[in-house]
């Protein structure tokens, strides 16, 4: 088959080329490039996009799903470091998962961190360490190790759990990269960190921890949320390029329905001052050379026939996206092509196994009038937590603004509820509990009172997992059946849903950019400061569970 009359990306002059492309299902054959114009077409050819820093859980979609998506954004090839599943259901799980077919190319990275913090801050119900990786590095579908999120392992001297999955992982696939999540690190941690075998980020940057990170040997992936004008100057420095690439992360169900998966995230840099052809080159080649994806990622002989046609490379239109050779998407006819049919194993299906709760699970019993506690600070606009203060009479409704929050262990342990305070949180009566919930996925509420509380933490077991949001009158529900965390709905529908949720917490008073990922790691005890699990209170930095009253 040939395409020709086109511009061509031009990977090693990162500029676009008059030319045609002679390829079949088996790849590229030549690409035939002239020094002039030839008719009237005016269509620009890309490689196909590479994601190398995703969860695939964060869509709430399996990879069939997840990929009938993306596919019309672009992208042909992803690396999903699969923790929440793994979490659920430990290595079985991540294995069952990983066999769900795909029409992008889907590769994963191996979770590092399963659970994310210990056993000793929450309960999960699977744990990976150095014999499960030992084992799941043979599978040749991995081709990372996933981000390794417990930096304060690294930072320690003498035998952990991090320590030992690296080192198991270099032995078995020492010629896979080690991917890293190290937000704040500097200085000596930094280099400490790096040392230990981590050689990327994708957690947010400044203009200051680009330059640092990079010069100090680090791979960086750029998410959506770590694009600024001032981040954007920093990377557009030509010495730079090679050295980091564009990556998702978490796209939410409705936003890569309606917005875009990586083309997205491009979008938006080419809209702060980012070159199309930096752009291009950041999320082609760039992730191919990090993931060793060498048939992929350049418009050359014996690559894979991977392409995106775009109408214009500055506005990022899509008019049309080849698969092995085969268009799969064109603009006016939308997907041509299905993922194969596949089945959900039966135990994916019923994994909630806590018992019903009662508002007075949701009590603070030995509480006596005006008392000072901690709260969990919610910060609107960022992902963060803070500490906080307050004097509240908990025998009595909470002021506007403070909710309840606790995580109700789901894995059949039947441990007792621990609750918290949450400031900032629903302002009008409310309540909404996710199963959802990184990343053990332990079933999270947050509620005006224990009663509305425990009627949604119920019809999340009710549903087999899910979210549910509720106020008395309303009722909002994403049934999530795959592992209480995944639909098995079509993407569309999916997204309906999950626009409603976000609707009803902004109606009732939750303010955040991202509210269902925003209230999904209040339950993440390794990003600062405070954080909820089952087990209560957790100081991140101090890494231990403390006393919500302060006497």
């Amino acid at each position: 088959m040939r395409l020709e009359n086109l511009y061509i990306y031009n990977t090693p002059l990162r500029c676009f080329r008059p030319g045609s492309v002679v390829f079949s299902e088996k790849g590229i054959e030549r690409v035939e490039w002239s020094d002039k114009e030839e008719g009237t077409r005016k269509l620009f050819l890309i490689p196909g996009l590479i994601d190398i820093h995703m969860h695939i859980e964060s869509s709430m979609l399996t990879a069939s799903g997840f990929s009938e998506a993306a596919i019309k954004h672009g992208t042909t090839a992803f690396v999903s470091d699969s923790h929440e599943v793994s979490n659920v259901f430990g290595e079985k799980g991540l294995l069952d998962f990983m066999s769900i077919p795909s029409i992008s190319d889907a590769f994963y990275a191996l979770p590092s961190s399963v659970p994310a913090s210990s056993g000793r801050l929450e309960t999960s119900g699977g744990s990976f360490d150095e014999e499960e990786t030992l084992r799941l590095a043979e599978d040749r579908r991995i081709i990372a190790l996933g981000e390794v999120m417990n930096a304060s392992d690294l930072l320690n001297p003498g035998d952990n759990r991090t320590r030992r999955i690296i080192k198991a992982f270099r032995k078995t696939r020492p010629e896979c990269p080690v991917e890293g999540h190290c937000p704040r690190l500097s200085g000596s941690n930094l280099a400490a960190f790096i040392a230990s075998g981590v050689d990327s980020d994708h957690t947010e940057q400044t203009p200051e921890s680009i330059k640092e990170k990079i010069t100090a040997g680090m791979f960086l992936e750029i998410q959506y949320k770590s694009l600024t004008k001032a981040n954007i100057e920093a990377l557009s420095e030509p010495r730079y390029q090679g050295f980091y690439s564009l990556c998702t992360d978490d796209v939410m169900p409705d936003v890569l329905i309606n917005e875009g998966q990586l083309d997205r995230v491009i979008r938006k840099a080419i809209s702060l001052g980012l070159k199309a052809e930096d752009a291009i080159f950041a999320s082609t080649y760039s992730p191919s050379r990090r993931m060793r994806l060498f048939d992929r990622g350049i418009i050359a002989p014996d690559r894979i026939a991977d392409f995106v046609l775009l109408s214009d490379p500055d506005s990022f239109e899509i008019e049309s996206v080849w698969k092995n050779g085969r268009e799969v998407y064109e603009k006016k006819c939308g997907l041509v092509v299905k993922s194969p049919e596949w089945q959900a194993p039966e135990y994916a299906l019923s994994s909630i196994k806590c018992e019903h709760v009662t508002a007075e699970d949701f009590s603070f019993p030995d509480s006596t009038g005006s008392e000072r506690i901690v709260t969990i600070k919610h910060f609107p606009h960022t992902t963060m937590t803070g500490r906080g203060e307050a004097f509240i009479d908990l025998s009595k409704p909470l002021p506007e603004g403070f909710c309840i929050l606790a995580s109700v262990e789901r894995y059949g342990k039947q441990s007792p509820v621990k609750p918290v305070i949450l400031e900032n949180g629903f302002r009008k009566k409310a309540a909404i509990a996710s199963s959802w919930a990184h990343d053990s996925h332990n079933i999270l509420v947050m509620a005006t009172d224990g009663s509305l509380a425990a009627e949604a933490v119920n019809r999340v077991i009710d549903i087999g997992g899910g979210i549910v949001a509720l106020d008395g009158d309303e009722i909002v529900e994403v049934p999530l059946s795959y592992g209480g965390i995944v639909s098995l709905e079509s993407p569309e529908k999916l997204a309906e849903r999950i626009s409603l949720v976000r609707a009803f917490m902004r109606d009732h008073g939750y303010e955040a950019d991202e509210e269902i990922m925003s209230f999904a790691v209040l339950a993440l005890p390794v990003s600062p400061e405070l954080k909820v699990t089952d087990k209560g209170l957790v100081d991140v930095r101090k890494s231990e569970v403390i006393e919500w009253r302060l006497g």
